[in-house]
C-alpha cells in the first residue's frame, strides 16, 4: 500500500472510530442474556384501571462495553392499539438479533384499548383474521388517544432505561425506536414529536364522557381482548392526557436522544416530521402497496380491509368512526415537500414491495399478504446497516462541523446499486468531493468550478454493497461522513 493510500485509510478509521461506527452493530456476533417481565412503571388505561407496564430486556455479554454504554433500542408490538404483546415472534427475534449486533434491545408492552360504539353493529367476517365489530369505535379521536398513550408509555419506558443504567448500560445519546404497525404509528411519534405544536391537543385534552359500549361488544372486545371485567365497571371519562412525554421516571426531557426511527407497516395520524430539534433522527420505513390496514398512502385506517368486508360475499356496511392517516408513501411525500421548501426533515431510507395481491389473493393465500412482511431477513438486516452510521459512540471526537459546512447533507443514504449521490450544502467554488472504500481506494472525485448548493456525484467504479466515506472540503474545511450502500 502506497503512503498517500495509507495516509487515506487512517483518516478512514479515525472518521469511523470518532463517529461510534463500528461492525459490531451490524454484524450478529455476540452472546447475550435476557431479562424478562421488567416493570417499568404504571398508568391508567383507557377504561380506568392501573396497568403494570413491563418490557423484556436483551443485552451483550461478552462484547467490550464503552465508556458511554451501548446503543439503545426500543421495540413496540403492533396490534390495533388493541391487543399485541412485547413476546411477540418477530419482536423476540428483532430483540435477540440486535442484541447479538452490540445493542441493549427492550420489547415494550403499553397502555392498550379504544371505547367501541354504543351503537349495535355487528358483522361476522372471522375469514379476514381480525374481528371487525372491535374496530367499531364511539369516535375516531379513540384511534388518536389509544396511539398517544402509547407514545407517552414508551417514552417512559427510554427513561427507566436510561435512569438505571448500571445494569445495561445503555447511551442515552443512542436511541433507536422500532415498531410493527401500530407500533410503527408509537415509534414514528416518540421520535418526530418534539414540539408541542405537533400534537392534536384537541384530541388529547379532556373530552366528555362515552357512552357505555353496546352489549354485543363485551365479550369478544371488552372482555376478550382484556379491556375489563364488563362493560358496567368500565370508567366511561376521557380526562386530558398530559404532555407526550409523559409522566413516567423523571426527569421527563432532554435526558436521551433518540437518533433513529424503524417503521413496519405503520403510519402517522398527522404531520410531525419537520423537526424542532438538535439532532433529527434517521428514518427507516417499509410498506407494501397493497397493506389492507393501514394504508399506504393517505386514507382512513383499515381502507382495504373495510373495502373487503363491504364486497361479496361478507356485505357489511362500513366500519364506523375511522381518521384518515398517512402511510410509508405519504410519510415520505411530506418530509420531501418539506425538504424542498428548505425546512429541517429527517433523512429517510424508504423499502417498498411491488405486490398488489387482492383482498381475494390475500384470503386465499396468506403469503401474499400486504400487512406483513416479504422478506424479515433482508429487512432486519437493512434497518441495521442503515441504523449503524448514525451511532455517535460516546459523543466524543465527533467530526466538528464548520459553520459553513453545517447544512451538509448526503442522500439518499444509505443509496441502492445504480443510484447517484446528492450532497446538498453551501459548496464554495474551488471545493471538492471525493469517495473512497474503506480500503483507500478513491473511488471519485469531483472539484466544484462554481458555488453549488445540490451537486450529483457519481460512482466511476462499479460499486459494491457496503460502507463507504465521503470527504468534502470548501475552503479551510474539511467534513468526512458515511454512506451505506444496498443492493
Amino acid at each position: 500500500m502506497n503512503m498517500k493510500r495509507y495516509a487515506i485509510l487512517l483518516l478512514i478509521l479515525g472518521v469511523l472510530k470518532t463517529n461510534g461506527f463500528t461492525q459490531d452493530y451490524v454484524t450478529v456476533q455476540y452472546q447475550i442474556k435476557s431479562d424478562l417481565d421488567i416493570t417499568y412503571g404504571s398508568a391508567a388505561d383507557v377504561a380506568g384501571n392501573v396497568r403494570q407496564l413491563k418490557m423484556d430486556v436483551s443485552y451483550p455479554t461478552d462484547d467490550t462495553v464503552k465508556s458511554c454504554g451501548r446503543p439503545l433500542m426500543i421495540l413496540v408490538h403492533g396490534g390495533a392499539f388493541m391487543a399485541g404483546d412485547k413476546a411477540e415472534a418477530s419482536l423476540v427475534t428483532l430483540r435477540e438479533e440486535f442484541a447479538k449486533r452490540g445493542y441493549v434491545t427492550a420489547s415494550v408492552n403499553y397502555r392498550l384499548g379504544l371505547f367501541n360504539t354504543d351503537k349495535q353493529i355487528n358483522c361476522n367476517v372471522s375469514s379476514l383474521g381480525v374481528n371487525w365489530n372491535c374496530l367499531n369505535m364511539t369516535d375516531s379521536s379513540e384511534w388518536y388517544r389509544a396511539y398517544y398513550r402509547g407514545i407517552q408509555d414508551v417514552h417512559g419506558a427510554i427513561r427507566y432505561l436510561v435512569n438505571n443504567r448500571t445494569t445495561y448500560r445503555p447511551d442515552a445519546n443512542n436511541v433507536f425506536v422500532v415498531g410493527e404497525s401500530a407500533g410503527g404509528f408509537i415509534a414514528m411519534g416518540v421520535g418526530f414529536i418534539d414540539d408541542s405544536t405537533e400534537v392534536m391537543n384537541n384530541l388529547t385534552a379532556s373530552m366528555s364522557n362515552v357512552n357505555p359500549p353496546n352489549k354485543i361488544y363485551e365479550n369478544a372486545c371488552v372482555i376478550g381482548l382484556g379491556l375489563d371485567t364488563s362493560i358496567a365497571s368500565m370508567n366511561l371519562a376521557r380526562p386530558a392526557l398530559g404532555p407526550y412525554y409523559g409522566s413516567l421516571n423523571p426527569p421527563l426531557q432532554n435526558t436521551y436522544t433518540i437518533r433513529g426511527v424503524g417503521n413496519f407497516y405503520g403510519g402517522a395520524f398527522n404531520d410531525i416530521f419537520k423537526s424542532h430539534s438538535t439532532v433529527t433522527p434517521v428514518l427507516y420505513t417499509f410498506h407494501q402497496p397493497n397493506d389492507l390496514i393501514v394504508p399506504f398512502g393517505y386514507s382512513r385506517v383499515f381502507a382495504g380491509f373495510n373495502t373487503c368486508a363491504m364486497s361479496f360475499p361478507f356485505n357489511c356496511q362500513g366500519i364506523i368512526s375511522r381518521p384518515l392517516m398517512h402511510g410509508s408513501k405519504s410519510i415520505v411525500d411530506l418530509i420531501d415537500t418539506a425538504k424542498a421548501k428548505g425546512q429541517k426533515v429527517p433523512d429517510y431510507l424508504f423499502e417498498r414491495t411491488t405486490n398488489n395481491a387482492n383482498c381475494a389473493t390475500q384470503i386465499a393465500n396468506p403469503s401474499t399478504a400486504g400487512h406483513a412482511y416479504d422478506n424479515f431477513t433482508l429487512r432486519r438486516n437493512n434497518l441495521a446497516k442503515y441504523f449503524a452510521p448514525v451511532i455517535d459512540t460516546c459523543g466524543m471526537n465527533s467530526i466538528t462541523r464548520p459553520s459553513k459546512l453545517i447544512s451538509v447533507s448526503l442522500s439518499p443514504n444509505p443509496l441502492h446499486t445504480g443510484e447517484n449521490l446528492i450532497v446538498y450544502g453551501p459548496l464554495e467554488a474551488g471545493s471538492t468531493i471525493e469517495i473512497f472504500s474503506l480500503s483507500g481506494e478513491l473511488m471519485n472525485a469531483v472539484k466544484l468550478e462554481n458555488p453549488y448548493h445540490q451537486t450529483t456525484v457519481a460512482w466511476s467504479n462499479t460499486r459494491e454493497t457496503g460502507v463507504y466515506i465521503v470527504r468534502i472540503t470548501s475552503g479551510e474545511s474539511t467534513i468526512s461522513k458515511r454512506i451505506v450502500v444496498l443492493q
